[in-house]
C-alpha cells in the first residue's frame, strides 16, 4: 500500500478513537449509538438522493443487519468490558476474519507479507485487549468482543463491495440510513420515555455520527483502490493511537503489555506498506 493510503487510515483510526472514547461516556449508549447512524444519514441523504440506486440500496440494507448488530453490541458492551478490553479484541479479531471472507467471497489474493502483517497485527491487538483485563480475572473467551468482530467483519465485506458499485460518499449515506431504520424497533422497545433520552443524548451523538462518518467515509475511500485485508488490517493503528492518548492526557501506565503489542502492530503495518 502507499503512504497516502496509510496516512488517510491513519487519521481515520485517530478519529474512529476519538468517537469511541465519546460512547463509552455516553449516559444512555444504546440511544446515543442510534442517533449517531441517523443523524448522518439523515443530513447527507438529501444531497446524495438523486445519484442513489436500487442496486446500492440492497447493498446498503445488506451492510445494515450488520451494522446495526455492531453498535447496539458496542453499547451495550461497554456496559460491561473496559474500554481497553473490549475495543482491542474486537478491532483485532475483525481483519483476520475479514481476510478470511475477503479471499473467499471478493477473491482478494493478498501475498505472504499481506498475510504474515495481518497476523502480526491481529495478534498484538488481542494481546493488549487479553492483558488489560482486570488483575486477578480468570482468563476465559471474550464472546461478546469477538462476536463485534464477527459484525465488523461482515459489513466490512459488504461496504468494501458496495463502495465499488457506487461513490463512497452516496454508498455511505444510504446505508446509515439503513441502518438507522434497523435499530428503530430494538431502540423503541428498549427505551420508555424516547423523546428524552434523544434530547439528552443528542449533541453528543450528534459529534460521535460526524466521527464516525467522517472516518469510515476514509475507509471507503481506501478500499476502492487497496485490498480489502490490508485496509482492514491497517486501521488497527487506533489501537496504538488510543494507547498513546491514554498515555498522555489520561495519565494511564502505558505497560510492558501495550508496548508489544502495539510493536507488533507497528511491525504489520511497515510490512503492509513496503510488501503490500
Amino acid at each position: 500500500m502507499s503512504l497516502s493510503i496509510v496516512a488517510l487510515i491513519a487519521l481515520s483510526a485517530c478519529i474512529h478513537v476519538g468517537w469511541n472514547m465519546l460512547l463509552k461516556g455516553a449516559t444512555t449508549r444504546h440511544i446515543s449509538s442510534w442517533l449517531a447512524v441517523c443523524l448522518p444519514g439523515i443530513i447527507t441523504l438529501p444531497f446524495v438522493w438523486a445519484d442513489t440506486t436500487q442496486h446500492v440500496w440492497l447493498i446498503a440494507a445488506g451492510s445494515a443487519i450488520f451494522q446495526a448488530a455492531y453498535y447496539l453490541l458496542l453499547a451495550y458492551g461497554y456496559s460491561h468490558y473496559d474500554l481497553g478490553v473490549l475495543y482491542p479484541i474486537a478491532r483485532g479479531v475483525a481483519p483476520l476474519l475479514s481476510t478470511i471472507w475477503s479471499m473467499l467471497l471478493l477473491g482478494d489474493r493478498p501475498n505472504s507479507y499481506g498475510i504474515g502483517a495481518v497476523v502480526l497485527i491481529t495478534g498484538g491487538t488481542i494481546w493488549i485487549g487479553l492483558r488489560n483485563r482486570t488483575a486477578g480475572q480468570p482468563l476465559t473467551i471474550p464472546w461478546l468482543p469477538i462476536l463485534v468482530a464477527l459484525m465488523i467483519s461482515g459489513y466490512t465485506i459488504v461496504d468494501a463491495y458496495g463502495t465499488r458499485a457506487s461513490s463512497p460518499f452516496v454508498y455511505y449515506s444510504v446505508c446509515m440510513t439503513c441502518t438507522g431504520i434497523a435499530m428503530i424497533p430494538y431502540i423503541w422497545s428498549q427505551t420508555p420515555d424516547l423523546r428524552t433520552a434523544v434530547l439528552r443524548e443528542a449533541p453528543r451523538a450528534l459529534l460521535i455520527g460526524a466521527g464516525s462518518f467522517a472516518s469510515y467515509l476514509m475507509v471507503l475511500s481506501c478500499y476502492r483502490v487497496a485490498p480489502v485485508s490490508y485496509v482492514a488490517a491497517a486501521r488497527e493503528m487506533s489501537i496504538i493511537i488510543a494507547g498513546i492518548i491514554g498515555w498522555l492526557w489520561l495519565k494511564e501506565p502505558f505497560g510492558g503489555a501495550r508496548l508489544v503489542g502495539s510493536a507488533s502492530v507497528a511491525t504489520g503495518v511497515i510490512l503492509l506498506v513496503l510488501f503490500g
